[in-house]
């Protein structure tokens, strides 16, 4: 959905990477600008952020957990972004619900624009956009574009989306339902659309937004592991080769828990999984190791291997 004068209908993004795209979900980092920058929709980054604050600090201390998220919104207010790209679904919530009460309740506001004038950082004036990565994609470049850019079809690659549960989720802090550039927040379908823009088969698949436990994976393992265990069971159950993720702390969480979801609850339960972007860049033409699949502790290449 570029604009019939070519720009970014979202004009000038920036990332901000959060705590996982600079860790653990560097693969996803990575990827996610080769794909950007092929389809010709870059971004910058946010320097000198802080943690959002993840989903436990508001349990805490409600203003922390809004503080946190407006301090990383006025830097990028500051760089004079239009929209801040989100590529962790719990950092896109994060940002989007400090973004929601600012703009919501004048005094809510006043407090936080306080606190960040005490830490001196620019007041938030509550007029940034925010998306997601898929959104963003989907959105800035457009399906026909990826489309136009695949030089390594996935013709058969059966895939099973897994959006999590804050891709879309709550509709009311993050605009779902009400906006064209926003997802479905109960049927989710962009990243279906960008898979198949890129030939892969898009599978049935229910558990594309259920939980998968990701902040109990250590706290409550076996919470988690029979969470991501009904998400593999029913990927499995519809065919597919790959589970595809869009959230750093899902795929992490279900790439750690595998050997023992394996041995607990069945062999066949066993999946590779990538970031979307890995498949996108792969089929843009890129390396297995220029996107960073041969890190993933899953093995992706062994169900991609036939595409080389």
């Amino acid at each position: 959905m570029s604009g019939d004068d070519g720009k970014n209908v979202y004009g000038k993004a920036v990332l901000y990477p959060g705590c996982s795209l600079d860790g653990l979900g560097k693969s996803y980092d990575v990827s996610l600008r080769l794909v950007t920058e092929d389809l010709g929709v870059p971004y910058e980054k946010v320097e000198d952020y802080n943690c959002c604050g993840a989903l436990e600090v508001k349990n805490v201390n409600t203003m922390l957990g809004l503080l946190l998220p407006a301090r990383n919104l006025s830097l990028a207010q500051s760089m004079g972004a239009n929209t801040v790209v989100s590529a962790c679904p719990g950092c896109h919530y994060s940002l989007s619900r400090a973004h929601y009460y600012v703009n919501r309740y004048g005094k809510v506001a006043d407090k936080v624009n306080e606190k960040l004038k005490k830490m001196d950082e620019v007041p938030y004036e509550g007029k940034l956009t925010m998306a997601h990565a898929v959104e963003y994609i989907y959105n800035a470049a457009g399906v026909e574009e990826v489309k136009k850019r695949v030089r390594r079809p996935l013709t058969g690659l059966r895939v099973a989306p897994y959006y999590g549960c804050l891709y879309a989720r709550p509709k009311q802090f993050l605009g779902t339902g009400y906006s064209p550039l926003k997802d479905d927040p109960e049927r989710p379908y962009f990243m279906d659309e960008l898979l198949r823009a890129v030939g892969a088969e898009v599978v049935q698949f229910e558990a594309k937004t259920t939980c998968c436990g990701g902040p109990h994976v250590y706290s409550d393992a076996e919470v988690a592991m029979h969470l991501e265990a009904r998400i593999l069971k029913e990927a499995r159950r519809n065919g597919a080769e790959l589970l595809v993720t869009d959230c750093p702390l899902g795929h992490v969480a279900i790439e750690t828990n595998m050997d023992k979801i394996a041995k607990k609850y069945g062999e066949e339960l066993r999946t590779p999984l990538a970031y979307f972007t890995q498949l996108l860049a792969f089929a843009f033409g890129h390396s297995p190791g220029e996107v960073l699949l041969t890190a993933n502790l899953t093995d992706p290449m062994a169900v991609l291997r036939r595409f080389l």
